[in-house]
């Protein structure tokens, strides 16, 4: 474990609210799945979370066995060179390779031996309970949302009653950040700004907006960003009905004076940054500003009373309630999701349904969507990650809040 910047102690802590969750619940150990990191918009955090292996080399299916006594050990579906990676970010020292569910995976065959064990999950899980004394006792499993059914069939069949679906404690845990899990988080933020500056800084009427966002995205790499993606909308002003939204490379030419969105998705050393921003190349617009001052000030609204215990649900009323004599429409009432290790995660959902109340330590993406007035065209003018604590929420990216003027 050389390079992970979560110490080892809050490992050992987040180790331990699993035995303690697993003593309350009567089971020997827990299975934590998550698929390869490849995945990149499903669940691939839990065993990020539990192992520190965090980055793309995990291109595997990958299971933290925790047992109730003794240590975590990881199992893989791959070949022994990642291994050498995994050690360099991981606390976990039993490190063992399981033969993959998917015959296509990308994994060596493992051949069952004495001196190796069972060849599989379910095999090796066993094999765990049995070296920390809990032979008899069941095994829970998290993070089936994420589960190829061909794995969890494989896991019933091998484990048969002592399998049980438990809890997600795993995402419980994750909702809430630690102050370290922050502290990455805003260097995610600020690999996303760097984007966005670059962006006014050499967005020019004649380019197309894949040559803007290679620019983008190639800063913000050469800075170390695990991932870095950016989508674009643009169009002629003054009206945003007319603009296109491509997450696919956007091919269109721009103008002087035209409308521009750009969305980043920002991972660095496993956790995400999420931010939209809006703006126009080579001139203001007068329409645009007065779209974005209205949905901005919805946003400050819902940004004034976040703080623990408040549910979710009143952001999102707060929002509606303030768009609606403006002709906007809150589309489904979702104003974003929760984000950490995931693109998106607990809290969630995060819109004005639910109930849940907020919590000091979660993080969450204030995004809302809105349809435009008679066409119900869908415009999102800002996005920003929020850091809920005690004193209420504080915004991770530095990028300016209102309309960007790039390329002046």
């Amino acid at each position: 474990m050389k390079e992970q910047l979560i110490s080892r102690k809050e490992f050992e802590d987040r180790y331990q609210q699993v035995r303690s969750f697993l003593e309350e619940r009567h089971l020997g150990a827990l299975m934590v799945y998550s698929p390869a990191r490849e995945h990149k918009w499903a669940q691939t955090g839990h065993v990020s979370y539990l192992s520190g292996w965090a980055n793309d080399d995990r291109i595997v299916e990958t299971v933290v066995v925790v047992p109730r006594e003794g240590a975590p050990v990881l199992l893989a579906s791959g070949m022994q060179f990642m291994f050498e990676q995994a050690a360099e970010v991981s606390p976990i020292e039993d490190m063992r390779l399981v033969d993959a569910v998917d015959p296509n995976a990308v994994a060596g065959h493992r051949s069952n031996s004495p001196d190796q064990g069972p060849s599989d999950f379910a095999g090796q899980a066993l094999a765990i309970l049995e070296e920390n004394g809990l032979s008899q006792e069941d095994i829970g499993v998290v993070g089936i949302n994420t589960m190829p059914h061909p794995f969890y069939k494989n896991l019933a069949q091998q484990l048969g009653s002592r399998l049980k679906q438990a809890d997600d404690v795993i995402a419980r845990l994750r909702s809430k950040k630690s102050v370290a899990e922050v502290e990455i988080m805003r260097r995610a933020a600020e690999l996303s700004d760097m984007g966005y500056q670059k962006m006014i800084e050499i967005a020019k009427p004649g380019m197309k907006g894949i040559e803007i966002i290679a620019e983008m995205e190639q800063v913000v790499r050469k800075e170390g960003a695990d991932h870095a993606k950016y989508w674009m909308a643009s169009g002629p002003p003054p009206d945003w009905n007319n603009t296109r939204l491509d997450i696919k490379p956007h091919e269109r030419v721009l103008n002087n004076g035209d409308l521009m969105a750009s969305c980043s998705y920002v991972v660095y050393k496993g956790y995400w940054c999420h931010g939209q921003r809006t703006g126009t190349l080579g001139r203001p617009c007068d329409d645009l500003n007065k779209l974005c001052s209205v949905t901005r000030e919805a946003h400050d609204k819902a940004l004034d009373i976040m703080k623990p215990g408040l549910p979710i649900a009143k952001l999102g009323q707060v929002i509606r309630e303030h768009v609606a004599p403006h002709g906007l429409e809150l589309l489904g009432g979702r104003i974003g999701h929760g984000i950490g290790m995931d693109y998106s995660e607990q809290p969630v959902p995060f819109d004005d349904t639910n109930e849940m109340p907020l919590a000091s330590g979660m993080t969450a993406v204030m995004h809302a969507v809105f349809g435009m007035p008679k066409t119900g065209k869908m415009v999102v003018p800002l996005g920003d990650v929020c850091h809920i604590s005690e004193d209420g929420p504080e915004l991770l990216m530095g990028f300016q809040r209102t309309p960007f003027l790039a390329g002046a």
